[in-house]
């Protein structure tokens, strides 16, 4: 991942990238998984390419924590 790679927010709906000075940030507590999106360009279209994405499918919460720490425990 780095600055020109775009994070899809499936929990808000929205899609965040890096401003003209700013590095790309993340918000806190995000559950970030690679995943793809279609490209749009027509020759993509009809090969049927995907790029890769960065997604949100969560925020943490006190279930998400909780196996948090069952992983370090079993660590």
């Amino acid at each position: 991942m780095n600055r020109s790679t775009p994070v899809y927010d499936l929990v808000k709906e929205r899609f965040t990238t890096a401003k003209d000075n700013e590095p790309l940030v993340i918000p806190e507590e995000a559950i970030v998984v690679p995943g793809s999106r279609a490209v749009t360009h027509p020759a993509g279209k009809k090969w049927g390419l995907s790029l890769y994405a960065a997604v949100i499918v969560k925020y943490r919460d006190d279930k998400t924590d909780a196996r948090v720490q069952l992983e370090d425990l079993l660590r």
